[in-house]
């Protein structure tokens, strides 16, 4: 049994491999990454996040407000590593890496299996989803840590300081704010007699996290929650008032069994109801995945596709099994992952519904469980496990092909290649021009020349400005000192121009003349 336990070792060692290699400069570092490093060198340097601001919880980002728990994560190791795209990430490199161990543990004190728990975290391990979202800065896949690191420290009874985890996650990112709640909710009502008989030690803890929510609460009603949800949320798309607008207007006469048949409310009910049964939609989990080019690899759905008849397994593993906590909480978990990513007008989303990839991989973990259980005979045992191991390398060889290789080149304006070069360009030719215009084809270009060329945050604090928000809500900076972050239709003379290329590597992303 010690030695079965042991293999979490190279388990967990094969995790931060896959999610630590290259992460440096694989991907390219995006705006919502850059902004987190630069408010913690800003935070580091002056105090105050890049608009000013003191020590905020929320932080204003291209007028979007990104909770701070993150910022304040990254800190230290931008402290000792410098401003750069590895201590950036280095936070959720860790966090992902140890949400495996987590999930082990988690599945072993619930299961009593060590061999379902060591399945478990191995099928995580290779997750393409949770591969993609470890190997950056991604608010997500480290309010994920937290929330399981919850749910562990309830099943072990730590009722003094269980809810700490769940209430950093809400500081953390912002669809943490209703999947851990429900969590939460759940666990009370499933263990409420245990609850009742410990309700000296809840007491205090349940206090002390209250007052943690207050100031999380407060800032995500005065600015975080509404600039977000009015950007991202299903009233952005304005597809189903203009979808209410036209079936009215095909009534000659409108009545009011008109008015509430092709009511907005009841199409936005309906959209909502797309949105969610799209993250269980076989393209999305299996096939193409998301659509979001910064949230895929080309030619993969979210999950292995050998992986769909071990789901079904599990499926049926769990229904069967006399496990009801274990079998609970993981269909509960599926239930209610994809919630917050429904709520959005870009659904289904890989990013906002990562929490799926945690109850997804303990029933394919039980597949392979259950598989192995039902054959007896030992030659048929050996077959099936050359075919699995064969079936998952080759998955896991072509994801990584996908990712490491493909992706960078099939979405280069996603990845925002070719920062890292040209900024220190910029600096270089800074004071030799009167005017230097840099393209916005990339999104927010601004905020990864501050990044990559460190700017000093108190000039940046004094000088910067938004422009006036798109219909999704979110703004840009379109000038700092003699840069500007667009081409005009007229360039004057002594300017240096920096566009877009058709070459899509390194500094080659971009063509550089002068005028």
């Amino acid at each position: 049994m010690l030695k079965l336990k042991l293999l979490i070792i190279p388990i967990l060692l094969i995790a931060f491999l896959l999610r630590g290699y290259g992460i440096s400069h694989t991907p390219s570092l995006n705006p919502d990454e850059a902004a987190l490093g630069y408010n913690a060198y800003s935070l580091l340097e002056t105090g105050k996040d890049e608009h000013g601001n003191p020590w905020p919880i929320h932080f204003k980002s291209f007028g979007d407000f990104k909770p701070g728990g993150y910022v304040y994560l990254a800190m230290p190791f931008v402290k000792v590593l410098g401003l750069n795209p590895l201590a950036v990430r280095l936070p959720n490199l860790i966090l992902s890496v140890l949400t495996v161990f987590i999930l082990y543990k988690l599945v072993l004190l619930l299961s009593k299996s060590s061999v379902l728990a060591l399945y478990s975290s191995s099928v995580l391990v290779i997750s393409p989803w949770h591969i993609h979202f470890s190997r950056g800065a991604w608010e997500s896949s480290a309010a994920l840590f937290f929330i399981v690191l919850g749910i562990y420290w309830f099943y072990q009874k730590k009722f003094n300081y269980f809810l700490l985890p769940f209430i950093a996650s809400l500081y953390i990112y912002h669809s943490a704010r209703l999947i851990a709640p429900l969590l939460v909710l759940f666990l009370f009502i499933t263990n409420y007699k245990l609850l009742i008989t410990n309700y000296k030690k809840l007491l205090l803890p349940i206090i002390i996290a209250f007052l943690l929510t207050i100031p999380v609460l407060v800032s995500f009603l005065n600015n975080g929650g509404a600039a977000r949800f009015g950007g991202v949320g299903l009233t952005a798309d304005y597809g189903p008032m203009s979808r209410s607008e036209e079936l009215l207007n095909q009534h000659g006469n409108v009545k009011l069994i008109n008015r509430i048949t092709h009511n907005r409310r009841v199409l936005y009910t309906l959209s909502w109801a797309q949105k969610y049964t799209s993250h269980f939609d076989l393209n999305f989990l299996f096939i193409n995945g998301d659509e979001v080019p910064r949230s895929r690899s080309p030619e993969m759905g979210q999950l292995y596709l050998i992986e769909l008849p071990l789901l079904i397994l599990g499926l049926v593993f769990l229904i069967k099994s006399k496990l009801l906590t274990f079998r609970l909480l993981t269909f509960y978990f599926l239930f209610i992952a994809p919630i917050a990513s429904s709520l959005t007008f870009q659904a289904p989303s890989a990013l906002r519904a990562l929490p799926m990839v945690i109850p997804l991989s303990i029933l394919t973990a039980s597949g392979i469980y259950y598989l192995s259980t039902l054959i007896h005979k030992t030659y048929f045992i050996n077959l099936i496990s050359v075919f699995l191991v064969i079936g998952y390398l080759y998955s896991t060889a072509y994801f990584l092909n996908s990712y490491f290789i493909h992706a960078p080149q099939r979405y280069p304006f996603a990845w925002n290649r070719g920062f890292d070069l040209i900024v220190p360009h910029i600096e270089s030719q800074k004071q030799k021009y009167q005017n230097i215009y840099l393209t916005n084809k990339y999104d927010q270009p601004y905020i990864l020349y501050l990044f990559f060329s460190k700017y000093d945050p108190t000039k940046i604090q004094n000088q910067i400005q938004l422009t006036k928000p798109d219909r999704f809500g979110f703004s840009t900076v379109e000038k700092i000192d003699n840069i500007t972050f667009y081409i005009p239709e007229k360039i004057p003379v002594n300017s240096l121009v920096i566009d877009s290329s058709d070459f899509q590597l390194t500094r080659q992303s971009f063509k550089i003349y002068e005028k």
